[in-house]
This record gives C-alpha cells, structure tokens and sequence, in this order.
C-alpha cells in the first residue's frame, strides 16, 4: 500500500487524504453536533485532517480529533458501521477523500479544548448545522450521523 498523497497536485484517482470523527453531544431535546470554524478560511466543519505518512483512516482521524478539540478517542468509542466517505475538489488541481467515523457515545461539551487551527466552536441540532455548513456531502454526513445515533 502506498503511503497517503499530501502533495497538492493531487488526482481524482489518488487524492489527498484525510480523515476525521463527527463528535455530538446530548442536548436537550436531541444530538448537537460539534462544528469548528477553520481560521484559514472561515467555513464551518467538523473536525477532520489530512493523514500522516504510515498512518490508516482510524489512525489519522483519532490523532486529528485529539489535535483539534482535546477528546482522547480509542477505536472503541466509534461505531464500528460508519464511515461517510466524500470526494471533492478544493481546488482546480487537486482532489481529496475525507472519511468521518462517528463517535458512539456523546463527549462532553465541557471538555472541549478547540486548536488554533480553528477560531470557534458550535454545538447544534441537526437543522442549525445544516444552516451553517457549506457543501452538500457534509451535510449528507451530518444526516447520516444523526440516523445512526
């Protein structure tokens, strides 16, 4: 197995790839899902980045879940039956596979100990973060979260 492509010229064949963990909390009433606004360019999302050399998906989400918002994850935390996959085109000559597990039990808000990488934290209901998220597959994740759980 090859190791994961990080250059930016990255194809639709062998894209960048990246891996992240959809992290909720209990609220009141239903599941709020945590989204962090990224610092570089101020779109909404969830806490996801790119793989390290010699690292799998399970590996590189849990280390960029703790990076980004301080949860301490195992691979038992997450549902082993979900994996949301999304293939997208940042830019014009690059491509990139994000894999979101899900968290399978909800974290603490209180815990949360966003990186600089990011300038603000939400938690919401389903419907707020799909006001505030920009691109359709992951809002489709979002959903699909919101049914597993």
């Amino acid at each position: 197995m090859s190791p994961p492509r990080t250059s930016s010229a990255a194809t639709v064949s062998d894209p960048v790839l990246a891996a992240g963990v959809v992290l909720w909390c209990q609220g009141q009433d239903e599941p709020h899902f945590l989204l962090l606004r990224n610092a570089r360019h101020q779109s909404w999302g969830l806490s996801k980045g790119h793989l390290e050399p010699g690292e799998d998906l399970l590996q590189g989400a849990i280390r960029e879940t703790v990076e980004e918002t301080g949860y301490q994850l195992n691979p038992t935390d997450l549902f082993p039956d979900f994996a949301d996959t999304s293939l997208y085109q940042p830019k014009a000559d690059v491509w990139k596979r994000v894999i979101y597990f899900l968290c399978a039990q909800p974290v603490d808000p209180d815990q949360l100990q966003i990186s600089a990488e990011h300038t603000e934290a939400r938690w919401l209901p389903l419907a707020q973060a799909l006001e505030l998220v920009p691109f359709p597959a992951l809002q489709r994740t979002l959903v699909r979260a919101a049914n597993r759980i």
